[in-house]
């Protein structure tokens, strides 16, 4: 079993509030996501979520409410974009995925021959 990838990527706040934040990356995931509890920690910090409709399916097949959309600008290595993130509960399984989404967005490649981005 392989270990995921994980990184750090900085959030930017309203006022120029830098929020570094522990990321799994997964290029299978659809959307980039934040956990809810994660983000009620660092809330304060980062400009509000907006609304949401979606229902998110999980791996094991569930359906989950998504609480909100971050909106806002992202910093991985010296690379920033604006992006969004859908919030909502992972049961502890991470606090931040960078799905397809944002890897697109920064033009990612992965070398699965030595685990690197």
């Amino acid at each position: 079993m392989s270990n995921p990838f994980l990184t750090i990527p900085i959030l930017q706040g309203p006022q120029g509030e830098k929020v570094r934040f522990l990321a799994t990356v997964d290029n299978g995931a659809m959307i980039n996501a934040i956990d809810t509890a994660a983000f009620q920690r660092i809330a304060r910090r980062l400009s509000p979520l907006s609304p949401s409709q979606r229902t998110l399916r999980m791996a094991d097949g569930s359906l989950v409410p998504s609480t909100g959309v971050w909106t806002g600008h992202v910093t991985w290595g010296p690379v920033q974009v604006e992006t969004s993130f859908e919030v909502f509960p992972s049961g502890g399984f991470w606090r931040m995925l960078i799905g397809k989404p944002l890897l697109e967005q920064f033009g990612a490649v992965q070398d699965y021959s030595n685990d690197s981005i």
